[in-house]
């Protein structure tokens, strides 16, 4: 387990801000630290399960929020009946489209925060399986939403706010920054490496 405190103190290592003085203080890298988890989560979104009881015959079923945040359909991957079989999405759920499909005994859509089905459902536990932002650190105890092995991926993103901010606020000031904005610019480029290299490592069967 990875705690934003954790996170926090290897960040003033890369920035090499340990002295008795530092420059950034706690808040600063915080809302750094926060900015990179949700950088994180939008390359590497968390993957959910959200459980769905459904009555027999029901043709409209609500869902539950899911991680906290309200489900954003175009992230919904599939949708798995009872039985664990997967139902097709209905052709009407796609751009362009107008109609229920009717290739399938059953389909589905998605509206107003709901599952619509074409026909009427089965009795049970359906899944809903969806992707979702992952939720940023609100203290320096809980662990960060991250994937193990990915702290640096976290850290590289945080350095790379910390030193734009500042090249930001030293252009502002007149004195210059474009070294500042070099150096996040390399923590940027580290970040997108180890992203890579991580989609590679998921593709090829296995994880960090």
């Amino acid at each position: 387990m990875t705690t934003r405190a954790e996170l926090r103190g290897a960040l003033r290592l890369r920035l090499e801000d340990t002295g008795a003085g530092p420059l950034w203080d706690d808040a600063v890298l915080n809302e750094a630290v926060t900015s990179a988890v949700w950088a994180y989560g939008a390359a590497m979104p968390k993957e959910v399960v959200v459980s769905v009881v459904v009555a027999a015959g029901a043709r409209r079923v609500v869902v539950p929020v899911a991680a906290g945040t309200a489900i954003d359909p175009s992230r919904v991957v599939r949708l798995l009946d009872p039985a664990g079989m997967v139902v097709p999405r209905g052709a009407d759920d796609e751009p362009g489209a107008t109609s229920f499909s009717t290739t399938a005994a059953q389909s589905w859509r998605w509206w107003d925060g709901a599952v619509v089905f074409s026909g009427p459902a089965v009795a049970g536990t359906w899944q809903l399986e969806l992707l979702a932002s992952r939720t940023a650190p609100t203290d320096d105890v809980a662990a960060v939403d991250l994937l193990p092995g990915d702290e640096a991926v976290v850290l590289a993103l945080a350095e790379a706010a910390v030193l734009e901010r500042r090249a930001v606020e030293d252009g502002k000031r007149g004195s210059g920054g474009g070294g500042l904005a070099a150096l996040a610019a390399m923590a940027r480029t580290e970040a997108r490496r180890r992203l890579a290299a991580r989609r590679r490592r998921v593709r090829g069967g296995w994880l960090a």
